[in-house]
Order: structure tokens, then sequence, then C-alpha cells
């Protein structure tokens, strides 16, 4: 399981759809993201999620996208898999014989798929609602954090 910037972006985008609850557009996903995402890569991005089921386009002057599911039926491992081929994920480091190498005979073929299947793992048990949700607590610690007198006052 490869994990790009496509996926992570995908993860952040759908973080913000998750925490709306409204229909938004690709440009108001762009604008409240704190990363600049791009216009273009983000659209492509919420097009791979509809066509993957996790969100439904509505086209028109009050279109957008929302969730197709409930927050905690998606998986970051949903949203990883709809942008990015899971397949794609172990690599053979040694090479024995350019000719004969495949990943059978890679030594270190094991390990590699060991992790692969960790990663997955825990991909498959993290919520889009346990995101939120975080997202959401780590807000609060931010807020509940005193920010000192002399970086509030502005220079003379």
């Amino acid at each position: 399981m490869a994990i790009t910037m496509k996926s992570e972006y995908a993860i952040k985008i759908m973080l913000l759809i998750g925490l709306q609850e409204k229909r938004v557009t690709a440009r108001e996903i762009v604008n409240n993201c704190r990363e600049k995402l791009p216009l273009e890569f983000t659209e492509k991005i919420l097009a791979d999620l509809t066509r993957h089921g996790l969100l439904k386009a509505y086209r028109g002057r009050s279109g957008g996208y929302e969730l197709s599911k409930k927050l905690s039926e998606i998986t970051i491992y949903d949203i990883v898999s709809s942008v990015d081929n899971p397949q794609e994920t172990v690599r053979c480091f040694v090479k024995i014989n350019e000719e004969t190498s495949t990943p059978e005979t890679c030594a270190v073929n094991n390990i590699w798929e060991t992790i692969t299947k960790k990663i997955e793992e825990t991909l498959k048990s993290v919520t889009l609602e346990k995101l939120v949700n975080d997202y959401k607590a780590m807000c609060k610690q931010f807020e509940s954090v005193k920010t000192p007198k002399k970086y509030t006052q502005k220079a003379r």
C-alpha cells in the first residue's frame, strides 16, 4: 500500500468534507485547507472519490460534494485505495538477477509483504469518524493553550 501525495490530499479532502454538515464545492475545499491544494488536482481527486462511491457529486448552482456514507462507514483504506492502486506496494530492492528477479525470488519480499499487511490493517481500522473526532479534539487542545503575551502584542 503506497501512501502517495495524492492519497494524503485525498485524506485531507475527505476530512474537510467530513467536518462540514453541508454540501461543499471544490473551491471551498481548496480555500478551507491550510495547505494550498491545487484546484485542478483537487477536482481530479474528488472525481476519483465520487467514482468509488465515497462522495456524491451534485451539479448546478447548488452543486458540490457530500459524503455518500456515514463517517463511521468510511475507512482511511477506502480513501487511499480510491485514488491509488493498493496492489503496487511490494518492490524488490535486492536485484538477484535482472532477467529472473521477481517478487517471489526477492530476498526481502516477505518483509515488505508483512509491512504492507500491517499498513493495510491499520488503514482499515481507522475510520473517517475517528479522524474527524481527533481533529476536533486537537483544535480544542490548541484553543486551550494560551499564547504568551509578548507574541500577542503588536510591534510598535
